[in-house]
């Protein structure tokens, strides 16, 4: 799933980049966190061999409510943020 999440991803933005606008923000929002980081390794790898750097949003959809949404959204934002200082520095 996450693979089919960045090339549609990866569709979309060279759609905006022939027709020269660069003015946008990848998101990969998953509801499972597990999917949510895979595409986002994924999506930082690809744009790092095509040497594109552009803002990323980071999410977690649907983490529900109450702890166990607190818990979900919590794990996902902190995994996300490790992946993003890994490949940055």
């Amino acid at each position: 799933m996450a693979g089919l999440q960045v090339e549609s991803a990866f569709e979309f933005a060279n759609i905006c980049r022939k027709l020269d606008f660069h003015n946008f923000v990848f998101s990969m929002k998953a509801s499972n966190p597990v999917v949510m980081v895979q595409a986002y390794r994924l999506l930082l790898s690809e744009m790092y061999l095509k040497g594109w750097d552009y803002p990323l949003h980071l999410g977690v959809t649907e983490a529900g409510e109450g702890e166990d949404g607190r818990m979900k959204s919590a794990i996902g934002i902190g995994a996300l943020l490790q992946v993003c200082f890994v490949c940055f520095h």
